[in-house]
């Protein structure tokens, strides 16, 4: 019997989020599919679906961690264009409407500058989603942790290690998940890391 040894998985895999790799094994991330990572960092979650046969896109805000992107894209996938990979905000994407099949946005959404900003994000993600894709996105919350975190002002929290992050709960989440009429495809699922904080895992579809 073959087997394929554990020391193959991060050269196969990278760093990609656990969270996401469920999607995978799930089957709806296919090949073919375009996908933008918002908030695509230095592109660990991008760098196996590069290789895989998904048209990737990706945005930062870090002119950096894009041009690592472009680095990682051209020895992966050297057939990729680099102007798949921008420099912006998330709330102002350079992207025509209904461009992707699939839009994720990892770790990202607690950096958010206000409320508003957060809306303003995920209106964004929004646009650019074609009508049935999926909008998959992980972010810290306050869910499972009420009364248990240092709130600085608003829905503003000082962590334990230090910065502020905006944090939503699981009312603002409901709010605009109507707002933009999205169907769940999985319930809420939050992780929480003792009393440091909590990640919560939100996926939907775009119904309309």
């Amino acid at each position: 019997m073959f087997h394929i040894p554990l020391s193959s998985l991060r050269p196969h895999f990278g760093d990609i989020d656990i969270y996401l790799f469920d999607q995978l094994l799930k089957g709806r991330i296919q090949k073919g599919m375009h996908l933008l990572d918002a908030g695509c960092g230095t592109g660990r979650n991008i760098a196996y679906l590069m290789q895989a046969g998904v048209e990737i896109y990706g945005a930062d805000i870090s002119a950096e961690a894009i041009g690592k992107t472009r680095e990682l894209a051209s020895e992966l996938a050297p057939t990729l264009p680099t102007r798949n990979f921008v420099v912006a905000d998330l709330d102002a994407l350079p992207f025509e409407n209904k461009r992707f099949d699939v839009v994720l946005c990892s770790a990202v959404l607690h950096f958010a500058r206000s409320e508003e900003h957060f809306k303003s994000i995920l209106r964004e993600l929004w646009r650019v989603l074609k009508p049935g894709g999926m909008l998959f996105a992980r972010f810290s919350t306050t869910i499972g942790l009420e009364g248990k975190l240092q709130q600085v002002e608003g829905r503003f929290y000082r962590m334990s290690h230090g910065p502020v992050w905006f944090l939503a709960d699981e009312e603002l989440v409901i709010e605009v998940e109507q707002e933009l009429g999205a169907g769940r495809l999985e319930p809420l699922k939050t992780v929480l890391v003792e009393q440091e904080r909590a990640m919560t895992t939100w996926v939907v579809r775009k119904i309309v």
